[in-house]
């Protein structure tokens, strides 16, 4: 039986949520209460919840959904094929904005209601502006989240030895070997975000890839430090009981045996 899954690229899916992005930011900009300094900090707030909830999907995807289950279950396959082979290509920039716009585009739609059924207050505009900030974090997330993964210019195979090697050395040695692998590959502007720490810098990035029990935000980071002890107490768990359910099906059939 087939499992319904999303498209992987739609243009049509992504022209509807920048259009709905519009709409929404112009319903904001009409307020009278705008204010650029709460504008500042919805940025950022938006920044956090968007990294604090690609997180919390990334988890779900490597440990919660089985694949059979509807829409969440395709996708959680491809996270785990994704840990096979860790490459993205940022250039593959429909199919990136794609996966955005799925999680944007409702979260635009929310920003338009509740610009509309809250009073015209300072709060209320903070509240919407936050909504619309991470509306357009969550577009740009995985195109983000591709360029921590950047390796096109090596191809996959030497990207992937490369890693392999890094992986073998101390964490404080293996984030300045990852940090000079991305250095001559990531183009120099993002590079330049990626070391102010508004988007996912790889040599961070890539510790999950390596124990894949914690920094599993795909944004920018920001939020990690706040869950990395509680994935990876869940992850030492899940671990453990599948470890012990392993060894207690082996000595069942050793003494069937």
């Amino acid at each position: 039986m087939k499992v319904l899954t999303l498209p992987r690229a739609s243009k049509f899916v992504v022209a509807v949520c920048l259009a709905t992005q519009a709409l929404a930011v112009y319903g904001i900009a009409t307020r009278q209460q705008r204010n650029a300094w709460l504008c500042i900090l919805a940025f950022f707030i938006g920044g956090f919840v968007t990294d604090f909830i690609s997180g919390l999907f990334h988890f779900s995807f490597d440990y919660v959904w089985p694949p059979r289950t509807p829409i969440m279950g395709p996708i959680a396959v491809e996270f785990q094929e994704h840990h096979v082979e860790p490459t993205l290509d940022p250039s593959a920039l429909s199919t990136n904005l794609t996966k955005g716009a799925y999680g944007a585009l409702p979260l635009a739609l929310i920003t338009i209601l509740v610009t509309r059924l809250t009073a015209d207050t300072a709060f209320s505009f903070l509240l919407v502006a936050s909504l619309m900030a991470t509306s357009l974090w969550m577009l740009g997330f995985h195109q983000i989240h591709a360029y921590a993964h950047m390796g096109s210019e090596l191809g996959p195979d030497e990207f992937n030895r490369a890693v392999t090697v890094i992986s073998q050395l101390s964490p404080r040695e293996q984030k300045k070997e990852f940090a000079k692998l991305f250095e001559a590959l990531v183009p120099r502007w993002v590079r330049v975000l990626q070391r102010c720490r508004l988007f996912l810098r790889p040599e961070i990035h890539w510790q999950h890839h390596i124990s894949f029990e914690t920094d599993f935000s795909s944004v920018n980071g920001w939020s990690d430090p706040v869950t990395n002890g509680v994935y990876r107490a869940i992850v030492r768990r899940i671990r453990a009981k599948k470890v012990a359910a392993a060894a207690a099906l082996a000595a069942e059939e050793k003494s069937v045996a």
